[in-house]
């Protein structure tokens, strides 16, 4: 018998393990003593700095011009560490045995052999994107598997999806053959190619109609094999019931039971890190909210603001997964004059403005690893990436992450709240209740208003809620979170009676997990407040008099209709002034156990995220203060556009002071400059029984004069340009 290689043994079983996920038993996927990932490997996850080799586009598609050793020369001079090489996007990018298409113009060539090894040999790392399912069959192909592979609408059509505006493609389906071709793609890549990490995108089952029922001739089978029924019509007359069994179908036992064998199989056949692009916890309908606990990290994209993005890396690093993040997007244009909103503009020409400045540095202050998009910006340009702004901001941006990388991974966010997040609460979001920037507001808007009042929020999702998760914080609010099931409502009542202070707003638990709407709040008898009425009153010219002061401030003009239950205290009401009008309680304060509660009948949090009131933020400071204010562990004066966010590890604090001061609100998407912040004024509160040792700002490079009182350390920052960082090393 001839000596098989490892190579050849390792393809082996990626075959074998396909025929797995086919129908025999996953515990035979794989066998013993399969070779793991180095442990420096999951230690480097958390803060790489990754050149992307994105291939929706040129290099790549419609044309194939990549050049491994162009695209090493350009993450050599960024000062990258890695790149994401893509195993396949519309075709495969290597000689894949599937039935995936190969791009035609490969020919006999492995380009991902190559890179691997050129980048390998350099000392840097590759990771593999592979997608999940994501759109590739390209509608003109008149490829005969196609027909097998696609989504269905309930008459049989096709359903097909346009992406980055070149053509026009079906959309797959996780239930039908292709889920085989897939999972072999994914093997063969593990087997064939050492590289160090698997990034997933997906998995997806559809694009433009991903909300859509499936009713090709597999999901029709497999769910009446399930359910006992047929796929419902998804029409008029499908009933909530009917939604929600379809989704927990959909969710649990196709696309997050289809990441979890994908992941459990390289966990057998070579462990390495596995990771997927989870756009965002609180996409609606979004099953890859529901799959973090499965993988060891993911990835938020983008943003439209940079307050937005550090919130969702705090969410996302809420999970205790790594979050890695992009530098820069693939959406650098907003498009407003195309009749076709799928065509993005540029993907092969540098982004020439501060703009990446502000988006690595959000990257870092909020925890993540760095992704930059990417390698196509500079693979066409005459000179190299230093020669223009964009490849300058970029590598300032790794240098600076280089340089702090010790520093980076070893602090940890400190935070003071919570803010209960409701992934269950963006679907009640719809026309039918209110307006889909209705939630979206209330949650940032909550997020916002801590950070200018120096208290450090946490925010954390509904659905992962635990008391261990409640313990950490001295204070949790719940902004307008309407969906929230027994258990959960169970938690926060145990959280307040154990002492802790809980204020929540609008319309939080007027529907259980899945949207079904209560006769009344489901934390009525907690809040001290009983509904009116179940919609929301909407008027103009409404205030808040609270009963300790004469001047009127600002309300929603979108209120709950209240009353209050005995042993509440009413604090201020809502007027219609026009009307002379009482409309009732808009904030209600109750002692429960050991903990306090705050309600406010409106979502005050979203006005502030509107408006950026001043008369709202002193409000809603006035109340936080004999909840948390003992517990500030920092204080910034607050300065339009800056945001400060603090991370701490045993021996040192780093005050991160982000500064968004350029021209995107004119705007979104156009290039930006950025002012810089005279004069900082912070104060930094030190661990009981520590004092100062130095400060440093990171950024400037400088040791500005300090002095410590009364256990804090005081002093002014001369300027935030983008970013600065406090570095207070304790003795």
């Amino acid at each position: 018998m001839e000596p098989v290689t490892r190579r050849e043994l390792l393809e082996r079983a990626a075959v074998a393990w396909a025929a797995v996920v086919s129908g025999a038993s996953l515990e035979r996927a794989g066998a013993e003593g399969r070779p793991s990932a180095p442990v420096a490997v999951y230690d480097w996850i958390r803060q790489p700095r990754i050149l992307l080799a994105e291939a929706y586009n040129p290099p790549f598609y419609p044309s194939f011009d990549y050049d491994a050793e162009k695209a090493l020369a350009i993450a050599r001079e960024l000062n990258a560490d890695s790149l994401r090489y893509p195993a396949a996007s519309y075709y495969a990018y290597f000689p894949t045995k599937t039935r995936y298409p190969v791009h035609p113009e490969l020919g006999d060539s492995d380009p991902m052999e190559k890179t691997v090894r050129l980048f390998h040999e350099a000392g840097l790392r590759v990771v593999a994107y592979v997608p999940l399912n994501h759109p590739f069959m390209e509608v003109e192909a008149a490829n005969p598997d196609y027909d097998d592979w696609v989504k269905r609408f309930p008459d049989g059509r096709p359903m097909t999806t346009e992406h980055y505006g070149y053509t026009s493609y079906y959309e797959g389906c996780l239930s039908s053959p292709l889920r085989e071709q897939i999972t072999r793609l994914v093997m063969e890549v593990l087997t064939r190619y050492p590289v160090d990490v698997m990034y997933f995108d997906g998995p997806y089952m559809g694009m433009r109609n991903a909300q859509r029922y499936c009713h090709c001739r597999y999901c029709r089978a497999a769910y009446e094999k399930a359910r006992g029924k047929p796929v419902p019509l998804q029409d008029e007359r499908t009933t909530l019931e009917e939604d929600i069994e379809y989704w927990r179908w959909l969710s649990q036992d196709v696309v997050v039971a289809y990441l979890r064998e994908i992941r459990e199989a390289i966990r057998k056949t070579r462990d390495v890190p596995v990771l997927f692009n989870d756009t965002s916890l609180l996409s609606r309908r979004e099953w890859r909210s529901r799959a973090f606990p499965v993988v060891d990290g993911f990835m938020f994209e983008a943003a439209e603001t940079p307050g937005e993005k550090l919130f969702n890396l705090a969410l996302g690093r809420s999970t205790g997964k790594v979050i890695w993040t992009y530098v820069g997007t693939h959406t650098q244009y907003n498009r407003e004059h195309l009749r076709n909103e799928r065509v993005r503009g540029w993907f092969s020409y540098p982004v020439e403005s501060e703009e990446l400045l502000i988006d690595g540095a959000t990257g870092l202050a909020g925890g993540a690893g760095l992704i930059y998009w990417g390698l196509s910006r500079f693979f066409y340009m005459p000179e190299r990436p230093l020669r223009y702004e964009a490849g300058r901001y970029v590598k300032e941006t790794f240098d600076w992450a280089d340089q702090n990388r010790d520093l980076l991974r070893s602090t940890r966010p400190a935070p003071v709240a919570g803010i209960l997040v409701g992934s269950q609460t963006v679907d009640w979001y719809k026309a039918e209740h209110f307006v889909l920037g209705a939630y979206s507001n209330a949650y940032n808007g909550a997020f916002q208003l801590l950070k200018d009042s120096s208290y450090d929020a946490e925010p954390f999702l509904d659905y992962a809620t635990t008391a261990e998760t409640l313990g950490r914080y001295k204070l949790v609010l719940v902004p307008n979170a309407a969906c929230l099931s027994d258990a959960q409502c169970d938690l926060l009542r145990a959280y307040v009676e154990g002492g802790g202070s809980l204020v929540a707003t609008h319309f939080s638990s007027a529907a259980d997990e899945y949207g079904r709407a209560r006769k009344d709040l489901g934390l009525a008898d907690l809040l001290g407040v009983r509904l009116v009425s179940g919609a929301a009153f909407e008027g103009p010219d409404l205030y808040i008099r609270m009963r300790d002061r004469a001047e009127l401030v600002p309300q929603d003009p979108q209120v709950a209709l209240v009353e209050a239950a005995s042993g509440a205290t009413v604090l201020g009401e809502t007027i219609d002034r026009g009307r002379r009008k009482t409309l009732g309680p808009a904030v209600v304060s109750r002692s429960v156990g050991a903990g306090q509660v705050l309600y406010l009948g409106s979502s005050l949090e979203a006005i502030y995220y509107e408006t950026r009131m001043k008369a709202v933020l002193e409000l809603v400071r006035s109340l936080l203060e004999p909840l948390i204010g003992r517990f500030r562990t920092y204080e910034v004066e607050r300065r339009s556009g800056l945001m400060p966010h603090l991370v701490t590890s045993a021996d040192r604090l780093v005050l991160h002071l982000l500064a968004n001061t350029g021209n995107k609100s004119k705007k979104l998407r156009t290039r930006e400059e950025f002012l810089p912040i005279p004069d900082v004024k912070v104060r930094l509160r030190l661990p009981a029984g520590r004092r100062a040792r130095s400060v440093t700002l990171l950024r400037s490079r400088r040791r500005p004069a300090w002095h410590e009182r009364a256990g804090w350390v005081e002093l002014t920052v001369p300027q935030v340009l983008i970013h600065e960082a406090v570095h207070l090393e304790l003795a």
